[in-house]
């Protein structure tokens, strides 16, 4: 039996950033309350014990990493145990986690324990009982009901002057007495001023960039990065950006250089769930004076005078199939779509950025759709060659298969042999006919036995399960229907397309989602 304990907390671990723990006390006390619940049970002694945790994930969605790996392992087979302190660290989706408990995990016959809540599948009476089921129910309310309060607290909070996001805009640093409290980063903030002074002398956004680039200033991105912030996740195509026009705006637009606190530009849709939505200006809350501005009311209105008048910019993604996915293949960034009737793409970078190739990386979109198209049909015909290839495979790979399902009929034949021996070498101790000595002599023998046999069936079993698992193939299923494809659906674009690389002088390079599953591995087997 191999048992997996799954812990987890969604509260922010403060203690961290303060102590330098690498988890919170609350995972500490699940672990050990996990592995005194082991060490009670004499029918997990010996079981193999992997942990998966998740610290600072909500409960409401299953998009957490450690559930994931957790659930994967699962559908492989590799966990027949799960082990948690009780149900709502597993999950508080009241539907979710009841599908979980009552028909997925029962399915794939693992077994469920949530310590505190006494609730073990292993029972059948927990998993359909009432008292399981409101248990999931409550939890799931509950998260509601705090998530809720929360917000309102947050808000109060928020209307009061607090700054309550987790990473100061550029230009400002959280004061060390009171993180809700903004300060202005000397340097940084410099550079903000001269931006809005820039801006305000009638330097277009573009030029400013430019400057700002030939310069050597680093950006928002590398400034921050450089002074230690711990954000992991950075809206940038490479690890060494620059400035841009989008740059500038957004920068020249933010009102939280004049002082002012701004909270709720965008909310979850739902409870736990990671995407959010954006939020009309009127329901902001917006705090004037909460804290040192950089620039004034008077210098901030001047820029936008000068970059055309103050509007809610809405940063939606054109609907369009190949909406930012041609990028330019030297600096990554996507390529800008013009043209009234026929339509080009080109990379603005050279704009920014002085003696970059960018300049000649223009093509049509007659000829990116040819070039695609082309690409799509090579695709399918590589997946027929494939299918031709796997098939025969299969055939080996079958009488090898049968060879195994004859070789695991004959270990678990010798198994109930062994038990049988076993059984009958007791009852010959019992009935005084062996000695003693004899007898341990001979049971050992059997054990030892026994003990390879079952390793024997492990083994084989594995080899049977990982070819159970390549009973599709992934890259065949996706691309065959297009070999003889005349033209494609925009929706099929979306999911198949993953981008296309545009280098100078005409050279394409079109990259599809799932060509991973096209890898071989060393002995030549896909």
């Amino acid at each position: 039996m191999t048992i997996a304990k799954y812990l987890r907390i969604s509260d922010e671990d403060r203690d961290i950033k303060r102590t330098g723990k690498e988890e919170s006390d609350s995972i500490g006390n699940q672990r050990n309350l996990l592995e005194s619940f082991i060490g009670q049970h004499e029918e997990f002694v010996g079981a193999e014990n992997v942990e998966f945790c998740d610290d600072g994930w909500s409960g409401k969605n299953f998009e957490r990493p450690g559930v994931r790996a957790m659930l994967e392992q699962v559908k492989q087979g590799k966990i027949q145990c799960i082990l948690v302190k009780d149900i709502s660290r597993f999950g508080r989706d009241y539907l979710m986690v009841g599908n979980y408990i009552s028909k997925i995990f029962p399915f794939m016959g693992v077994r469920v324990i949530a310590v505190n809540d006494g609730i073990d599948s292993a029972r059948p009476g927990d998993v359909d009982s009432l008292d399981t089921s409101f248990k999931t129910l409550l939890y799931d309310l509950y998260s509601r009901d705090l998530s809720r309060k929360i917000k309102s607290a947050k808000r109060l909070r928020a209307q009061r002057g607090d700054f309550l996001s987790p990473f100061a805009p550029y230009g400002y640093m959280k004061s060390p007495e009171n993180h809700s409290v903004l300060l202005p980063d000397p340097q940084a903030a410099e550079t903000v001023r001269r931006v809005f002074h820039l801006a305000a002398e009638g330097y277009s956004t573009t030029a400013i960039a430019r400057m700002m680039n030939a310069e050597a200033v680093p950006t928002p991105m590398l400034y921050k990065r450089a002074s230690g912030c711990s954000r992991s996740g950075w809206p940038s195509v490479s690890e060494n950006n620059f400035w841009t026009k989008n740059t500038v705006i957004i920068l020249l637009r933010d009102e939280r250089y004049v002082g002012s606190t701004i909270y709720g530009k965008r909310v979850r849709d739902c409870v736990g769930s990671p995407h959010t939505v954006k939020v009309s200006r009127d329901d902001w809350v917006i705090v004037q004076n909460a804290h040192e501005p950089i620039v004034t009311q008077e210098e901030f209105n001047r820029a936008q005078a000068a970059i055309r008048v103050f509007r809610e910019h809405s940063y939606h993604v054109s609907d369009h199939p190949l909406a930012r996915k041609v990028r330019c293949g030297i600096c990554g960034y996507a390529l800008t779509r013009s043209g009234s009737r026929n339509k080009s793409y080109s990379c603005q970078t050279h704009k920014f950025v002085e003696n970059m190739e960018c300049m000649d990386v223009h093509v049509s979109e007659d000829g990116l759709w040819a070039a695609i198209l082309e690409s799509l049909r090579a695709q399918a015909v590589i997946a027929l060659d494939r299918e031709r290839f796997v098939l025969e495979q299969r055939k080996t790979m079958q009488q090898q298969l049968d060879s195994v399902r004859k070789r695991l009929l004959a270990l678990h034949e010798k198994q109930e042999r062994c038990s049988r021996e076993s059984r009958e070498l007791y009852e010959t101790f019992a009935m005084g006919s062996l000695n003693r000595v004899d007898y341990l002599v001979q049971k050992s023998a059997l054990t030892e036995k026994k003990t390879e046999i079952a390793q024997q069936i492990s083994e084989l079993q594995k080899v049977l399960d990982s070819q159970n698992e390549k009973s599709s193939d992934q890259f065949v299923d996706i691309f065959k229907p297009f070999w003889d494809v005349k033209d494609i659906p925009d929706e099929a674009f979306k999911d198949l397309l993953k981008e296309v690389k545009v280098f100078p002088g005409n050279r394409l390079a079109v990259v599809w989602n799932c060509q991973d599953a096209l890898a071989v591995k060393s002995d030549g087997t896909p």
